[in-house]
């Protein structure tokens, strides 16, 4: 049985839809003011945080376009398990740098060109320090060194985009997630959904809902150990 149950992604889903959270959730994102994007996708090149209400309103959303779906699903499997070993564009964006699941896409994704240079640049200097750490972590604990490419790689700031009000300084792009805090927080009390409390990528809600969290991990850490890709081949035969 999967960490995250398919029954508790249904109940979560169905409480969403009775009780308006994701129309709370469209609420928030179109409140967000317009930008202008030129549509390269140099900026979609890795799994963003999401709430779970967003991880919901995604999967609804992936469930009743089954087209789309298949297509995904493959692409999450890709991109978790050959993590370590190639840089990967996020599993939601197809070759024409289009976003699967724009209508949807979490708020990482809506926020992404409003930030100030600075604050994007200060953010991204922790991130490649918490990345330095973290390939510490697993060659002395596995034996794996992540890959230089996938270690440095940095998605530069956009200057394209261009804002229809000014860019957000960090209070004022904290209001936006602290509202999606507040609407998750409705879910959470409940205590409908079997699921604990921490920061996700997209890419790890629907890991999680395959697979028991330890089970995937060492299954990604068997492939890169061996640089093989027959293990992920027979896991996509058994999922897909």
């Amino acid at each position: 049985m999967p960490s995250i149950k398919k029954d508790d992604i249904n109940l979560g889903i169905d409480y969403c839809l009775k009780n308006d959270l994701f129309k709370e959730l469209n609420d928030l994102y179109n409140s967000i003011p317009n930008g202008d994007c030129i549509g390269c996708g140099k900026c979609c090149m890795e799994s963003v945080g999401a709430n779970l209400v967003e991880f919901l309103n995604i999967y609804n959303y992936l469930n009743k376009n089954k087209n789309v779906h298949n297509i995904v699903m493959e692409k999450i499997l890709d991109y978790y398990f050959k993590e370590y070993k190639e840089k990967m564009p996020c599993p939601f964006k197809d070759s024409n740098n289009r976003c699967l699941i724009y209508e949807v896409r979490p708020l990482n994704c809506r926020i992404y060109g409003h930030w100030r240079k600075k604050d994007y640049n200060k953010n991204y200097e922790r991130i490649k320090k918490d990345n330095i750490e973290f390939a510490r972590y697993m060659e002395e604990e596995h034996n794996i060194k992540v890959d230089e490419s996938i270690l440095n790689y940095k998605i530069e700031y956009c200057e394209k985009f261009k804002p229809s009000l000014d860019y957000m300084n960090k209070d004022e792009r904290m209001k936006y997630y602290d509202r999606g805090m507040v609407i998750d927080s409705k879910l959470y009390s409940k205590g409908i959904m079997d699921i604990d409390f921490r920061d996700r990528g997209i890419v790890e809600y629907f890991i999680e809902s395959i697979f028991f969290n330890n089970v995937a991990s060492n299954i990604r850490i068997n492939i890169t150990k061996n640089n093989s890709y027959k293990v992920l081949r027979r896991v996509k035969a058994l999922v897909l």
